[in-house]
């Protein structure tokens, strides 16, 4: 593998001004820690074979090298060597090891400790216990995760008129929701509208409650079925909920994807 250490435009290596730990501090809310999502995510990468950049050592050295193997049972996954051997001997002396990559589009990090040697298919390899912690970083407005279409998950919710509704859940994002109502005879709703007391119900993958803001209304309608679609915004979702939200996200794309 080719290696690459970031310069300077004078042509020197930049230090190390903050732990690779204090820098991922400001995604908090992008960060995944339940560990079968995290294993999932690696796996990807491992079949994907998409490269993750590396960096370690005080002076901010950096290979590229590709996940080869996660062992689930034992807690590690393997990476493979790179080109060089001094940045490889830096790199087995480090104690904190940030990974870099991109995943379906998706800008992927997460930080290990101090890596071994090991062998992987007869050739040199490097051991690291699994990453407590993974951060899956897409902004917000742009995170949306179809639901199905043939067994729809349904979201309960208050009209302004009072009225307790269900509507079929169409997408999720961390920001909001897409509707479309089960009943073709309720018409449209007013952008602005408050859906009140609303509970998206995820089955055995758990509830989200929320007031939802109509910020879009969208017909689909035909002659015989006239359809709306609702795009809306939570009003009220909690910060401490975020993760669970994202956690949530992350299954639905699994099960989506059939993985």
């Amino acid at each position: 593998m080719d290696t690459g250490n970031p310069l300077l435009e004078n042509g020197v290596a930049p230090r190390q001004q903050a732990t690779f730990a204090e820098s991922l501090a400001a995604l908090d809310e992008f960060r995944l820690s339940h560990p079968k999502e995290i294993v999932w995510m690696l796996r990807q990468f491992a079949i994907e074979k998409d490269f993750l950049s590396v960096a370690f050592g005080r002076h901010g050295q950096r290979i590229i090298s590709h996940v080869l193997h996660v062992d689930e049972g034992n807690g590690v996954f393997l990476f493979d060597y790179g080109a060089g051997d001094i940045d490889n001997r830096i790199l087995l002396d480090s104690q904190e090891i940030l990974f870099s990559g991109m995943l379906d589009g998706i800008h992927v990090r997460f930080l290990c400790g101090q890596p071994e040697p090991h062998f992987y298919d007869g050739l040199s390899a490097f051991k690291v216990a699994l990453p407590k912690s993974l951060y899956r970083i897409q902004r917000r407005q742009h995170f949306r995760v179809e639901m199905p279409i043939a067994d729809p998950f349904i979201c309960s919710a208050t009209l302004p008129d009072q009225r307790r509704i269900d509507f079929n859940i169409v997408d999720l994002s961390l920001t909001g929701v897409r509707l479309r109502p089960t009943d073709t005879s309720l018409g449209e709703l007013a952008i602005g509208a408050t859906l009140t007391d609303a509970v998206l119900d995820f089955r055995d993958l758990g509830k989200v409650e929320s007031d939802l803001n109509i910020v879009h209304v969208q017909s689909n309608q035909n002659f015989s079925d006239p359809i709306w679609h609702l795009g809306c915004r939570f009003a009220a979702l909690l910060k401490a909920k975020e993760p669970e939200v994202q956690r949530l996200i992350t299954y639905l794309e699994l099960r989506r994807k059939g993985r």
